[in-house]
């Protein structure tokens, strides 16, 4: 079901609701709603507020707010690639060792049999 809302009839009907409450509560919630926006201000990125629509939805993805993020994304890079790097090498030196083996023929018996 899609149904799509009028923000404008919703804006009216809050506003004249607003109107019905008292002057405390009014203020009280125009400065919780002063507080959410100051927090939302601290922790947003500029370019997320760039675009209404497209690319911005998932731009805080490719780039990481702080500098502890960007550290740990690279060691978390470094660390995959040395131990691919590692494990490679591992291979490698069992596949040489094998290949030594067998143009030296000292393979065991064991090898043959299975």
């Amino acid at each position: 079901m899609n149904t799509e809302l009028n923000t404008d009839k919703i804006a009216q009907l809050l506003n004249r609701s607003t109107q019905q409450l008292d002057t405390r509560i009014v203020s009280a919630l125009n400065l919780a709603r002063n507080n959410a926006l100051n927090n939302q201000r601290a922790y947003a990125p500029a370019y997320a507020h760039a675009h209404s629509h497209g690319t911005a939805r998932w731009t805080h993805w490719l780039m990481p707010h702080s500098t502890q993020q960007w550290i740990a994304g690279g060691l978390l890079v470094a660390a995959i690639i040395g131990g691919a790097n590692f494990w490679h090498h591992a291979q490698e030196q069992q596949i040489s060792e094998l290949d030594v083996a067998i143009l030296t023929d000292e393979l065991p018996i064991e090898v043959f049999v299975d």
